[in-house]
């Protein structure tokens, strides 16, 4: 139980830093220095600060689920939860999501926030940066 418990503190650590750090960022910039052109792809901009949040995150949630639990198996589990959301997120990115252009002036900040859109290296590459660092 106590295992489960720490992955569990683990993401929930993770989710907040990425959305704490990440989505009043994205505000800040705005959509003409986050994204390339009129597409909802975004820029390497973007994704090298997404790619260091994350980073930042994995290892404190890591350390976090590790302190909670007592024990590595805590860890394990974390990896294993962020490496299959990972991959989920990477087929969402390339199967399911559709591919869009922006409309300036008519997109609102959800439907950015929603329909943004990473290359599928960054997906992969994050879901194991995520483990890695974990």
């Amino acid at each position: 139980m106590k295992t489960l418990w720490g992955a569990t503190v683990g993401v929930a650590v993770m989710l907040g830093i990425v959305l704490a750090c990440l989505v009043p960022l994205f505000f800040m910039l705005g959509p003409q220095r986050v994204l390339v052109g009129t597409t909802l792809e975004s820029n390497m901009l973007w994704i090298s600060i997404s790619m260091v949040v994350c980073m930042v995150a994995a290892s404190i949630g890591g350390w976090v689920a590790h302190r909670v639990a007592g024990s590595i198996g805590a860890v394990i589990s974390l990896i294993a939860v962020v490496v299959v959301s990972g991959l989920l997120d990477a087929g969402y990115h390339q199967l399911v999501a559709p591919v869009s252009t922006l409309i300036p002036g008519q997109t609102g900040w959800l439907e950015l926030l929603i329909g943004l859109r990473e290359p599928l290296w960054y997906d992969l590459l994050t879901s194991s940066h995520f483990s890695t660092s974990v």
